[in-house]
This record gives structure tokens, sequence and C-alpha cells, in this order.
């Protein structure tokens, strides 16, 4: 469009004189004003290009190995849920993600240097990290299930209900800390989870403890005879953390998530990844259409 309408206003400060018939020589209507227009539309589309390569950015750290959340493919790429999540609602306000990719101890200590502007996964509200972050609120529900086989029609509720059962758990977490704490040496910790689900589906054990959202994108990747039970207890507290004490950000994101939540490009995010809008809780795996 930029291109015609220039075309269309420089021809217009030409006319052709065809007095002498061995050639056409073009003559200048007011150079210097033909020049001015020539300068001012050139410095126009400069500026245009320098407004859209100066787009403002926002670094973002990720978990490397978080899935379904973040995670490095093959190629190198980051993807994932939040990863997908966290671009769309830095779009909607005008800016691009840089991704910065890392352990989660990494990112902290990134966060406190300065060298990202937040964690653009969701991290449960705990007193460890409220020490490090503040936190906005989360766009998915979380919740603590118990994982059984397809075949298993016992109601699986809390911990006591695990007494002299091989229960399966992913290592050096919280989760693996109660559990031990409870049911003692019946609790086997695995070093991934799809391998704990893995060994569900074969009824080496008896279930497994997961959060919802990560036994659902297993059980659907992997195709397990598995569904996910009632939850627990009350979703989990999550949330995006952001540098302490920095209430611009913390606002502002908070604001930007209530509204991504509503929109339809967060439900279509939702449903490529789990087949369902996470920001409303469900009773079961079972239960979705």
């Amino acid at each position: 469009m930029w291109a015609t309408k220039s075309a269309t206003v420089l021809r217009g400060r030409f006319m052709i004189d065809l007095r002498t018939p061995q050639r056409l020589r073009v003559k200048a209507v007011g150079r210097r004003e033909w020049l001015q227009t020539a300068l001012a539309l050139a410095c126009s589309g400069m500026a245009l290009k320098a407004t859209a390569q100066d787009k403002p950015r926002m670094r973002v750290g990720f978990i490397a190995r978080y899935q379904p959340y973040s995670f490095v493919q093959a190629d190198g790429s980051l993807t994932g849920f939040d990863v997908e999540v966290v671009r769309a609602l830095l779009s909607a306000s005008g800016h691009d993600m840089e991704p910065v990719a890392d352990t989660l101890v990494n990112l902290r200590q990134k966060m406190q240097k300065g060298e990202i502007d937040f964690i653009g996964n969701q991290l449960l509200v705990t007193p460890e990290n409220r020490r490090y972050f503040d936190f906005v609120k989360s766009y998915a529900t979380i919740q603590l299930v118990s994982v059984l086989h397809e075949d298993d029609d016992r109601d699986l509720m809390s911990l006591d209900d695990f007494l002299g059962k091989k229960l399966g758990v992913l290592a050096n977490t919280g989760i693996e800390d109660q559990a031990k704490g409870a049911l003692g040496k019946s609790v086997q910790a695995f070093e991934r989870i799809e391998d704990a689900l893995r060994a569900l589906a074969g009824k080496k054990l008896d279930a497994v403890l997961e959060e919802n959202l990560i036994a659902e994108y297993f059980i659907d990747k992997a195709g397990l005879p598995l569904k996910v039970g009632v939850p627990f207890a009350a979703p989990i507290r999550v949330g995006l953390a952001v540098p302490k004490g920095n209430k611009d950000i913390e606002q502002r994101l908070s604001l930007g998530v209530q509204t991504l939540v509503k929109d339809k490009s967060f439900k279509a995010i939702s449903t490529r990844w789990f087949g369902y809008d996470v920001s409303r809780p469900r009773v079961s795996h079972a239960s979705s259409t």
C-alpha cells in the first residue's frame, strides 16, 4: 500500500515534454518540493521499519525440562503449554518474547541479577518460593490426583488409603517427601514421571501421585491404560514468578492473565495441549469430552 501510494505521488510530480521527437525529456516541477516529499517518504519508511524492529521485548525464563509446560525439542527450539500461553500473553500487550531456557535454580539467579524479566512457568506458591518471588494469579487449575489403572475401581482419595500399597511419585519433589513421610518404604520414587506411569500401566504399582495436567498429558501422549482419579484437595496455589517487590510487572501481568483466560486464543492453546479449557477445574480425566 505504501509503495503504490508513493509511486502515484511521485508520478504526479512529473510532466512529460514531447516537443523534441528524438527523445523524451522529463521536466521537474517544483524540484525542491519533490525532493522534500521524497525525503519525507523515505524517512517515514525508515521510521516504520525501526518501529517494527524496536518492538519491546521481555526476557522470560522457562525450565528447560518440564513437560508439558516447557521443554527443548530435538531441533533446539523451546515449546510447551506455558511457553505458548506466555507468548500469547505478551503479544496481546504489544511485546515480543525472548525465551531463556535453564534450570529453576539458574533462572532464579538470573532474575535476581536482572537478566530475565520473570519466569514463565507457574511455580508453587510455597513459603520457600515466596522468599525469592512475588506471584501472578494462575491461568490453570492445578490439582494433586491419584492415577490408577483403568481396570482399578478403588477409591483412593487420601494418603491413608495408600497404606500397604505401592505408590509411585516423582523423585526430589515435595510430593515424594510427603508421601514417604506418611507411607515409608512403600513409596517408590522415579526420576521421570513417565516411567512411573508406565510401571503403573504394567500393574507394577497400585497408583501414581502427580499433578493432574502432567498426568493427563503423559497418559494421552503415550496412550496408557490409566485414569486420573478424584483430586486429593483444593487446587494447588501456583503462579508466574516475578521479581520480588516489582509491583508494576506483577499488576500488568495479572491484568493480562485475567484478560487472556477469557479469550478464545487461550482456549485453543489449552485444548491443543490437554483437550479442554484448563482454567476451569474438572473432576477426573474420564469426564473429558
